[in-house]
C-alpha cells in the first residue's frame, strides 16, 4: 500500500468569518498578500521563487489568468466592496447562468484550464478564484483546511484528499469560501497558506495524478519541483517518494520519505510508505520499529489499519487483527474494504453467520471490490454452514489462528 496526498474537494457556498487554526494542527506559512493585487498579483511569488533558486519564467503559475478571463470577471461583477466582489464572483463561477463549474477530483488544472474546461477540484477552483479576484483588486489568499481528510483507493494506491479554498482578510478575521462537498468541514481547522506553499501543493497534486496515470517520469519531475518550491511541505516529499519508488529509484524514495518525516514529524503517510519500502528490501526489524508509530490515536487512515490487520492475520494474531479491523471500520464505515475485512475476521473466528452479514454490507457498497469478492469466494466454499462455531474462550491479544477469539459485533 502506497499513500499519496492530494487536494480535491469542491466548493459550492460561502462560509462566515472563521477562527484561526489551533497551534500544532498544521504548519502555517508566512503569508504576504500583494499590496496592489490587480497590478501584479504574483510579484511576491516570483520573488520567492527566485530566492529558492528557481526561474519563475520556467514554471507555470497556476493562478495566472488571461486578459479575456479578466474581462469576463469585470462583466460579471459590479460590486464595490471586497466582500461583495468575492460573493458576486463566486456566484458567477458556480451558478447555472454563469460559468457553471463542474467538480472533478481527477485533475488539478490551472486557472486557464479550469476556465476553458469548466471542471475543477478544490485546488484548481481556488487557483481560478484567486487569480480572478486579485485581477479585480481583491487580495484573496489560499486557505488550507487542516482537519479535512478523505481516503480512497486507486488500484494499489491510497489517496488522501485534503481541502483548500480561498479566503479574504487577516488571520484573526478571515472570510473563507466554504466548500460544501466535504463532510465535517469545520472552522477550527482553517489556516492561510502562502502562494509559494499553494504552488508546491499544485505540483505535488500533479505528481499524484501523473502517478495514477502511469506517467512515472513526469510524476517524479513534478514531485521534485514541488519539493524545490517548498522544501518544508511534507506531502510533496511523500508524493515524490511514491513516484520514485514506482519508477524503481528505491534509494531516492527512502531519502524522500525520511525528509518528509524530518520536515513534518506528524505525517503518518511518510512513516507508512517508509515501512513498506523497508519491508520490500527485507529490512523487517527496521520496518517493525515504525509499526508502533502508525498505530496511534491521531491516525485517521482506515487503509493503514486494514494493512495492520492483514499483517496480524499473517502472523496468526487473530484478535489483534480484529482490533485493527474494527478501528478501520470506525474510520471508514462506508467503505466496502472495511466491511469485508470485518467479515473475513469473523470467518477466521468461525462465526459464519456474522461473516455473511458483513459480506452483504460490503456488497451493498461495492460487490466488485477485491476484499469483498475474496470473502464471497471463501464463504461459497462453506455453503450450508449457518451455525457459528463456539466462541467461549476469553479475549486475548495473543490468540493465534488455531485458537478461537471471541467475535465482537
Amino acid at each position: 500500500m502506497r499513500v499519496l496526498s492530494i487536494f480535491s474537494a469542491m466548493a459550492i457556498l460561502v462560509g462566515p468569518s472563521l477562527q484561526a487554526a489551533p497551534s500544532g494542527q498544521t504548519r502555517v506559512c508566512r503569508v504576504t498578500a500583494p499590496c496592489d493585487s490587480s497590478a501584479d498579483p504574483w510579484a511576491q511569488l516570483e520573488k520567492e521563487l527566485l530566492d529558492q533558486g528557481l526561474d519563475p519564467n520556467e514554471i507555470v503559475l497556476p493562478g495566472e489568468i488571461t486578459d479575456e478571463m479578466e474581462m469576463w470577471a469585470r462583466e460579471q461583477v459590479t460590486a464595490d466592496t471586497p466582500r461583495e466582489i468575492v460573493e458576486e464572483l463566486l456566484a458567477a463561477l458556480i451558478d447555472s447562468e454563469g460559468l457553471q463549474l463542474e467538480y472533478t477530483s481527477e485533475y488539478t488544472g490551472t486557472a486557464i484550464e479550469v476556465f476553458e474546461t469548466r471542471k475543477a477540484n478544490c485546488l484548481a477552483f481556488t487557483h481560478l478564484f484567486v487569480g480572478l479576484s486579485r485581477a479585480l483588486g481583491v487580495p484573496t489568499l489560499y486557505v488550507y483546511w487542516n482537519r479535512v481528510e478523505q481516503f480512497r483507493k486507486d488500484d494499489d494506491l491510497v489517496v488522501i484528499s485534503g481541502h483548500i479554498s480561498a479566503g479574504l482578510g487577516s488571520l484573526i478575521d478571515l472570510f473563507v469560501l466554504k466548500f460544501g462537498a466535504v463532510e465535517g468541514l469545520e472552522a477550527r481547522g482553517v489556516a492561510p497558506i502562502s502562494d509559494l506553499n499553494a504552488l508546491a501543493r499544485h505540483y505535488a497534486n500533479r505528481a499524484a495524478e501523473l502517478l495514477s496515470d502511469g506517467d512515472l517520469d513526469a510524476a517524479v519531475r513534478s514531485g521534485e519541483l514541488a519539493t524545490r518550491i517548498d522544501p518544508a511541505l511534507g506531502e510533496a516529499w511523500v508524493n515524490l517518494g511514491v513516484a520514485r519508488r514506482r519508477a524503481g529509484y528505491w534509494v531516492g524514495a527512502e531519502t524522500a520519505y525520511r525528509q518528509a518525516t524530518e520536515v513534518d514529524p506528524g505525517n503518518l503517510s511518510a512513516y507508512q510508505n517508509l515501512r513498506v519500502l523497508l519491508r520490500l528490501r527485507g529490512e523487517s526489524d527496521a520496518a517493525e520499529q515504525i509499526l508502533s508509530l502508525l498505530d496511534q490515536r491521531g491516525n485517521r487512515n482506515p487503509f493503514v489499519y486494514l494493512e495492520l490487520g492483514d499483517e496480524s492475520l499473517v502472523t496468526d494474531l487473530v484478535e489483534e487483527a480484529g482490533r485493527y479491523y474494527r478501528r478501520a471500520y470506525k474510520l471508514g464505515p462506508d467503505l466496502a474494504e472495511t466491511r469485508a475485512a470485518r467479515g473475513n475476521w469473523f470467518l477466521e473466528a468461525g462465526a459464519v453467520t456474522k461473516a455473511r452479514k458483513w459480506l452483504r454490507r460490503a456488497q451493498s457498497v461495492d460487490a466488485t471490490e477485491r476484499r469483498t469478492r475474496e470473502l464471497e469466494t471463501r464463504l461459497s466454499e462453506r455453503k450450508g454452514e449457518t451455525i457459528d462455531s463456539p466462541v467461549d474462550a476469553p479475549v486475548s491479544t495473543h490468540y493465534r489462528r488455531d485458537e478461537v477469539p471471541a467475535p465482537l459485533s
